[in-house]
């Protein structure tokens, strides 16, 4: 035992100790290094802790605006919920949708206790009952005793119970704006005190032994006595949720929720579940993290009773938490971030508290909602389903990207260091983020400096995710939508666009930097590897303070006639360099619409349900009969084409050229594709037939046939544009369900303008 090891510092929160304690663990080979990077000064966090040696970050995620209705009152509030799972934030949104749009939600403080239980052993049951009764007696004496030692703690019961030789004391307080347990220890631990010293001199018998709790209190422990009676906070929620709106945002009917609930509910009674609730404890613990609570009383705070019944028109619901364990005031709410988190809510500081646990309940509320609804409708096993096997593949990892792996592709750089730059932040695109939802291999962006004998460039990695993988993030996605829709992605995947994406956009990058076409972002080199499903490419990474757009999905005002013509003309000079190739690779097939008609009625059919007027409605309508023109396309030649060519993939430099990224989706179509695309997003709503004529006309001059002419050319337009808004504005529009893409609109709009034109 005279071995054993002294941490410096033991229990001592400075900047000294800590750097001690640091210095402790490197010397035996314990490295924190990330954990020891801490913005918390010393002093604000030396009542909270000992031993400091740094921190743990939890990400945190914005959830509302959730309808709070109170005395006649509506307010929309917001919470912050700290996580690391994937789609709780995703849920209670939706679930605080549902609520909003149904009226809000009510919700009332019954009462607020908190409890310390000492435990005092005698020699007989005779003496535990006579002091049972002392301490009826002189109850106003005991209060009076504890209360002195607290501005905050009011004692309002002491509940007796004896168990033969020992009696145990339910001091029951009130705490005001903090949770309390430290509060109701100090001054039950002085009653104690008082009553071992005027017990016995009032009635002569002896106390044996006496502790300050006898484990009756069920701190940070849950009981059922908690569930009854109450600890902490007991508060009540509730909201009416209307068969509309649980028909658009949770994809099922209160009859299949009722259903469902009520055999739940006989399955936990059979279970012995305390109380009865899906995930409570998500949200909960999503907000004590959040706001500097106590973390141990995550679990008896998570003790709750959902309650559904069917209304008129919907549903009724409520959720009691009858154990809420918070204060706005005390423990870690007076850290900068996590008071900042508690005004998210404007529940910091005094006279809060009720709130606070209101607002807890109502988030809470909107999570129960939403996942029980998924669970309803089949979307939660949808979401969470693997779709094809899960075989063991040894995926690379960011560690082995390093300067003897990125030398072996550019041997002519003769590189001296490579680092991750920290200093520009890559943001992935609509396709990665869904794929980064199912799977966990390394997917999307890796910026790298590199430094070279000729100087520095800046790197980007991409990391491509399968054409499956793909996919399975769109099911995903769609699983949370409808369960049909994602049945039918599943199905007609082999005919999407997204199959083989994987390989089409390194096939390209290839293919252009071998064809010298200055489109794109310098190519340095890629990496494959089937047996890893490994694709990787090293890109020139664009800085957007080196670029004159970028981005500009959601700024059409900044593309000038210039900018536009000169993508036209980059993209026409692709068409035909590529169009003139004699063997193009067969990753890329030719894209046919009624292959998949059946997803597109679907898609069709979600817009128009989703639709807000009835202006909306037929505008929606008009794309049925757009499917049914795209049985007839134009007798034009194909070439390959980028297919998903907006500002969000296109930048322009400085010097006004355009460069071009992004290619996954790359099929074989008519060139007219892409142009109509891009103008559909850089065009005003109200663009004229003479300005729309211009760039057609403009790219009519660059076609590859010069035999081809106007007529017939122009057509290739008019059906372009039905396929591109049938199949892609109709999966914007369906995704901004769950993305809201804020484009999607304004798209349709114009390329409903542009129709007209064109006819």
């Amino acid at each position: 035992m005279d071995d054993y090891p002294i941490v410096p510092g033991r229990g001592l929160v400075s900047s000294t100790a800590k750097e001690l304690r640091l210095d402790y663990m490197k010397n035996i080979g314990i490295a924190v290094d990330e954990i020891s990077q801490v913005v918390l000064n010393s002093d604000d966090i030396k009542n909270n802790i000992e031993s400091n040696v740094g921190s743990v970050e939890i990400p945190v995620g914005l959830v509302g605006p959730l309808l709070f209705t109170k005395n006649e009152t509506k307010e929309y509030v917001h919470s912050v919920i700290g996580t690391l799972e994937g789609a709780l934030i995703a849920s209670m949104n939706r679930g605080a949708k549902c609520i909003s749009m149904s009226g809000g939600f009510n919700a009332h403080v019954l009462h607020q206790k908190m409890i310390r239980t000492p435990m005092f052993i005698f020699e007989n049951l005779n003496e535990s009952i006579a002091f049972k009764a002392w301490v009826e007696e002189n109850f106003y004496s005991i209060k009076k005793i504890a209360e002195s030692y607290s501005n905050h703690a009011k004692l309002d019961s002491i509940l007796t119970y004896v168990i033969g030789k020992s009696v145990h004391l339910k001091f029951v307080f009130r705490t005001g704006d903090a949770s309390g347990q430290n509060m109701t220890t100090a001054c039950t631990w002085h009653s104690v005190l008082w009553i071992e010293d005027h017990f016995t001199k009032d009635s002569g018998i002896n106390i044996v032994h006496s502790i300050i709790e006898g484990n009756g209190a069920s701190d940070k422990k849950v009981s059922q006595f908690s569930i009854n009676h109450g600890r902490g906070i007991h508060v009540v929620a509730e909201t009416h949720l209307s068969e509309e709106v649980i028909h658009k945002v949770l994809r099922t009917t209160s009859k299949e929720f009722v259903r469902c609930f009520n055999q739940s509910v006989a399955m936990s009674q059979i279970d012995g579940m305390v109380g009865y609730n899906i995930n409570v404890a998500n949200a909960i613990a999503g907000i004590f993290a959040a706001t500097g609570q106590d973390l141990a009383c995550i679990h008896e705070s998570s003790c709750a009773v959902l309650n559904v019944e069917q209304a008129d028109n919907g549903l009724y619901l409520s959720l009691n938490l009858p154990s809420l364990v918070v204060g706005t005031v005390g423990g870690g709410t007076h850290l900068k971030k996590q008071r900042e988190a508690l005004e998210v809510m404007g529940c910091f500081g005094n006279n809060s508290v009720n709130r606070f646990a209101e607002l807890i309940a109502g988030f809470a509320l909107s999570l129960e909602i939403s996942t029980f609804a998924a669970i309803v409708s089949g979307q939660f096993a949808k979401s969470h389903e693997k779709l094809g096997r899960n075989k063991p593949v040894d995926w690379i990892t960011k560690a082995e990207i390093n300067k003897g792996f990125v030398q072996k592709l550019m041997p002519s750089l003769q590189i001296e260091r490579l680092n991750v730059s920290k200093d520009i932040e890559v943001e992935n695109g609509i396709i990665t983020h869904l794929t980064e939802r199912v799977s966990k291999k390394l997917i999307g962006f890796l910026p790298l400096s590199i430094k070279h004998k000729n100087g520095t460039d800046k790197v980007l990695v991409k990391s491509k995710p399968l054409g499956t993988e793909v996919v399975k993030g769109l099911h995903y996605m769609a699983a949370n939508i409808d369960i049909e829709l994602a049945d039918l992605i599943f199905e007609h995947q082999a005919s999407l666009e997204y199959t083989n994406c994987h390989l089409k956009e390194v096939e390209l990058y290839k293919q252009i930097k071998k064809l010298e076409l200055d489109i794109t972002p310098y190519l340095f080199g890629s990496f494959s590897n089937k047996k890893r499903e490994c694709y990787l490419l090293f890109l020139e990474c664009l800085e957007p303070s080196k670029l004159k757009l970028f981005n500009s999905e959601n700024s059409p005002e900044k593309w000038e006639e210039k900018d536009i013509k000169q993508v036209i003309t980059s993209i026409s000079k692709f068409h035909n360099t590529i169009q003139s190739q004699k063997n193009i690779s067969t990753v890329f097939e030719e894209f046919k619409v009624v292959k998949s008609k059946p997803l597109y009625e679907k898609l069709i059919q979600l817009m128009i349900s989703e639709s807000e007027s009835d202006e909306e409605r037929d505008l929606n309508n008009r794309l049925f009969n757009f499917l049914t023109d795209l049985d007839n396309p134009p007798s034009l030649a194909k070439t390959i084409v980028h297919n998903d060519f907006n500002p969000r993939n296109i930048a322009i430099r400085k010097n006004g050229e355009a460069c071009i990224y992004d290619w996954e989706l790359a099929t074989l179509n008519y060139p007219h594709r892409d142009i109509i695309e891009l103008l559909c997003f850089v065009l005003p709503q109200d663009v004229s037939k003479e300005k729309l004529y211009s760039y057609l006309e403009f790219h009519f001059e660059l076609r590859a046939d010069k035999n081809v002419i106007w007529e017939d050319w122009k057509k290739g337009y008019l059906y372009s544009l039905k396929e591109f808004m049938v199949t892609r504005i109709s999966f914007y529009s369906v995704g901004s369900i769950l993305l809201k893409y804020g484009f999607v609109q304004r798209v349709l709009a114009t390329s409903l303008r542009i129709v007209d034109l064109l006819k």
